[in-house]
């Protein structure tokens, strides 16, 4: 009980301290209810100490209060919304005790308060807590050490921002390759080019900066970073791509067990999205788009004819300058993306019309 009695007298003094301004006048009033300490402050807000016996309180000075100090350290966020907010409804800190399954005395901290509308607006236990006060008779000091092991957060107010300033992302997008408005030229060799279409797979990995724009419960973000991309594009019809010098030519009158083109490419997008997350900070639905512009590292061709790999590796006269659109669509943990290259992957006159295009699912989200 003498524990129980330290640790209230520590705590009004310690929500004294963490309010935003100094108490005015700190006595108790005959209209409060037994065993309420009442704090009345400068901008009108209160602080209620809930204690089983304030005579008691009188016996108890000096204390040592940095460890309870460091312990509600976290927790003056919620004291100071009473003196900012300005509302007639009190902070009320309140101590009770129980047993657990062997017996054994916890005590536990909550702090409450109402909003001018009858709503609740903080309500934070700190469970479990230790007391150990010592006693030095010689000098006379007592001295309090207190922690908690557990912290049930209710309230509203962000100790950790639930929409941050800032956020970093590691993505792994897989998805399907394929060409849009391909022509071929003359000398080409073939009237048409045919990718299979579950064979030509996509694969980036991407690192991204997230930046809030607006306010602290705004959605509107600004989204940046790094990506390095990966098609492969599985030719049909036994078609298989070469460089003659000049230009890139195809032929399909052999057998081939495979035919792709790889490519690898340095990519940086910048993309305008919105972001709606619940109260406990997790996305429910996002959407957004932008561009990108990236470099081509590598091209290569892998034929496999006979069970024989034969590999090329070369630019076969690509477009090393890559830009193009970006957008994706997600509900919270499942998010979807697309990506359409505006620059033809053949420079003039080298090689076949064709336009890039990826889409697929964001399967790894760190």
């Amino acid at each position: 009980m003498k524990r129980l009695l330290t640790l209230l007298s520590a705590i009004m003094m310690a929500a004294a301290i963490a309010l935003p301004s100094m108490a005015t006048s700190n006595h108790l009033s005959g209209a409060a209810m037994p065993d309420t300490l009442i704090l009345k402050l400068k901008n009108n807000a209160r602080v209620l100490v809930v204690v089983n016996d304030l005579k008691d309180l009188k016996s108890i000075k000096g204390q040592s209060l940095d460890s309870l100090v460091g312990l509600l350290e976290k927790h003056t966020t919620e004291i100071e919304r009473a003196g900012q907010a300005a509302s007639d409804s009190a902070v009320t800190i309140t101590v009770s005790t129980e047993k657990d399954g062997s017996n054994t005395e916890q005590v536990n901290i909550t702090i409450a308060q109402n909003g001018k509308n009858g709503k609740q607006v903080i309500t934070k236990t700190i469970r479990n807590v230790k007391i150990d006060v010592e006693k030095d008779e010689e000098n006379n000091k007592t001295s309090i050490k207190i922690n908690s092991a557990d912290d049930d957060d209710h309230d509203d107010d962000d100790d950790k921002p639930r929409n941050r300033k800032k956020e970093f992302d590691f993505q792994v997008d897989l998805g399907l390759d394929s060409w849009m408005n391909k022509k071929t030229l003359a000398s080409t060799g073939v009237d048409k080019i045919s990718l299979k279409p579950l064979g030509s797979r996509y694969i980036s990995l991407n690192a991204k900066w997230n930046y809030r724009l607006g306010g602290e419960r705004s959605p509107l973000r600004l989204n940046t970073g790094f990506g390095f991309e990966f098609h492969n594009f599985m030719f049909d019809d036994n078609l298989q791509m070469a460089n003659n010098g000049s230009e890139i030519v195809f032929t399909d009158d052999v057998a081939l067990e495979k035919s792709k083109l790889a490519t690898t490419s340095v990519t940086v997008p910048l993309e305008l999205g919105l972001n709606f997350k619940n109260s406990r900070g997790k996305t429910n639905f996002k959407i957004g788009g932008g561009g990108f512009v990236g470099y081509l590292l590598e091209g290569k061709t892998k034929v496999v004819q006979n069970s024989a790999t034969y590999k090329v590796k070369e630019d076969f006269h690509m477009n090393e300058f890559q830009y193009g659109l970006s957008g994706y669509v997600g509900v919270r943990s499942l998010e979807f993306f697309v990506k359409y290259n505006l620059n033809e992957m053949f420079e003039d006159n080298k090689g076949p019309q064709a336009n890039a295009i990826a889409f697929g699912v964001r399967i790894l989200k760190l």
